[in-house]
Formats: structure tokens, C-alpha cells, sequence
């Protein structure tokens, strides 16, 4: 049985050395904020990020990890003894990072089978979570990428941002959705679609704050989740009252469920923006 490591970026949630004992390894995506770069994680926090975005009102720009980057975490995997690598990268509609993950291994000369999480932060954690287990399983390459695209289409990322300046000037939505929503005092409600690799669509246009947290709930239960079959990541920035109430209305729309309340990461939040809200779920893989 030949020896697989993980490899995802760091819009997953999960530090950079953590899990490297179990064969997890993490490249930091890149922040841009007023001119400087950092490697999320490692040079710059997302706590840090928010707080600049609060208090100076400004723009944050994102981007894959440098091909430098990712051919030295690939090496490192190499070097570890590992033959093969599953790659689970944030949504292919959001970064090129899947990309850069095959052009790395190919130059490592390692072996690598790619996953979209077509998502990212609880619903990539998630798929990262299950590909360690499985591997410890002994699954191969092949069955576990079967399991992980099944799970990404039983899953979905959908938000709302009061502020799509963001978005917009990240080249996440089009110009003519954020001035559309300027123009007519709306609170967007959007989801990553899955046909275009996790890109934001707009969903439904509605006009005040309280109904677009309703509609998060209201979406999720539409696609047919249930207390049972999934889990919840409810993520911020900073705006965990907003989250709390999402994660209240959910509970009272399906039950008692796995539910998380968190802030996103940086590379997400950056985008949407302070006060925005992101709703995750994901179908629970069952190991008996």
C-alpha cells in the first residue's frame, strides 16, 4: 500500500503544522493588504486581517499560493516518505489553487489526485477530516476521490455581505450585481455554484438584513438538509450576533443538529467583507 499524504490550502481552517504528524500538510494562501503580501497563518492572522478591514475601511485582495510555495510544501512531502497526495483545494470558481497543486506535484514527480471542495473553510475541513480516515482505512487514491466528490455534492456554501465592495473589486461577482444592489438598498443573499466550480451567484435580492438571515436558513432547508444526515458551519465576519441568530433560526427550523459557530478565514471574509455571514453544510460520511 503506497504511503498518501493531504495537501490543502490554508482557506480550510486547519494551522499549517498541526496535522503533519497524520500526514496533513497546509500552504498558506497569499493576503494583500495596502501594498504588503503575507502568507495567511504564517505572517498575518485572521483576526488581524478583520480588525485592519474594520478600522480602515479597506481593500483586501487574496490569491493562490506562489508556485514557490507549493513546490516547497510538495518537496517537504516527498522528502517524508510519501508516494502519492490527495489535493483538496477551496472552490476552483474562487482561486486557481487547484491548479497550482497539480503543477507542483508534476514537478515533485508525486502523483496527485485532485478534489474541488467547491467550497472552502468548514466544508474543505471537513473533506480533509475524512480523507485522513480514510487513508488510515487503506482506501486508495481512486476510492477516496470517489467519497470526497460525493460529499462536495452533498454540500453548499450559501452568504450574504452587506458590503459587496469587496466582492467586487476581488472579481468574485460582477460589477453590474453590486451596483444593482447599491442602487436599490438591497441585502444580496448568494450561493457558491457548484456548475461553475463554487463561483458566487446571486440567489434572491431581498430588502433588509433580518430577512436575508432568514433566507440563509430558509435556502439550506429548501436543498433538503436534516438534523441527522449533516453538519453546520455558521462562520462571520466579525458578526457572530448575526451567526448566533442563523444558527438559532436553523435549529428551530430542523432540530438539534451539528452546528458551528465561527469567524471565516481571512482569505474567505476578506471578500465578503465586515458583517458578512456564510452558511456551510455538509452530508455526514458514515464509516460502518
Amino acid at each position: 500500500m503506497k504511503k498518501i499524504a493531504v495537501l490543502a490550502d490554508s482557506g480550510c481552517q486547519i494551522e499549517i503544522d498541526k496535522y503533519k504528524d497524520q500526514g496533513v500538510f497546509i500552504v498558506p494562501l497569499c493576503i494583500t493588504m495596502e501594498g504588503k503580501t503575507y502568507l495567511d497563518q504564517i505572517e498575518i492572522q485572521s483576526e488581524d486581517v478583520f480588525k485592519e478591514m474594520e478600522e480602515k475601511d479597506i481593500m483586501v485582495m487574496t490569491s493562490q499560493p506562489s508556485v514557490g510555495q507549493m513546490s516547497k510544501t510538495l518537496e517537504e512531502i516527498k522528502s517524508s516518505g510519501y508516494e502519492e497526495v490527495i489535493g483538496i483545494s477551496i472552490a476552483t470558481g474562487l482561486s486557481s489553487t487547484l491548479n497550482g497543486m497539480n503543477l507542483a506535484a508534476d514537478l515533485a514527480g508525486l502523483p496527485i489526485t485532485l478534489v474541488d471542495s467547491k467550497g472552502t473553510a468548514g466544508i474543505q475541513k471537513y473533506l480533509v477530516e475524512i480523507a485522513v480516515q480514510l487513508i488510515k482505512r487503506g482506501k486508495s487514491s481512486a476510492e477516496i476521490k470517489e467519497i470526497l466528490d460525493f460529499l462536495v455534492e452533498n454540500s453548499r456554501t450559501i452568504i450574504m455581505a452587506p458590503n459587496l465592495e469587496h466582492l467586487k473589486k476581488g472579481g468574485r461577482i460582477t460589477p453590474a450585481v453590486a451596483l444593482l444592489a447599491s442602487m436599490l438598498k438591497i441585502v444580496p443573499v448568494m450561493e457558491l455554484n457548484h456548475s461553475l466550480g463554487g463561483k458566487i451567484d446571486t440567489l434572491a435580492k431581498v430588502r433588509t438584513l433580518k430577512k436575508a438571515l432568514s433566507t440563509l436558513v430558509a435556502r439550506m432547508v429548501e436543498l433538503g438538509v436534516n438534523a441527522k444526515e449533516y453538519q453546520f458551519t455558521i462562520e462571520h465576519v466579525l458578526a457572530e450576533d448575526y451567526a448566533i441568530e442563523v444558527r438559532n433560526k436553523l435549529i428551530e427550523a430542523i432540530g438539534e443538529c451539528d452546528v458551528v459557530v465561527r469567524e471565516l478565514p481571512a482569505v474567505v471574509g476578506a471578500h465578503m467583507g465586515v458583517g458578512g455571514v456564510g452558511c456551510q453544510f455538509i452530508k455526514k460520511f458514515n464509516f460502518e
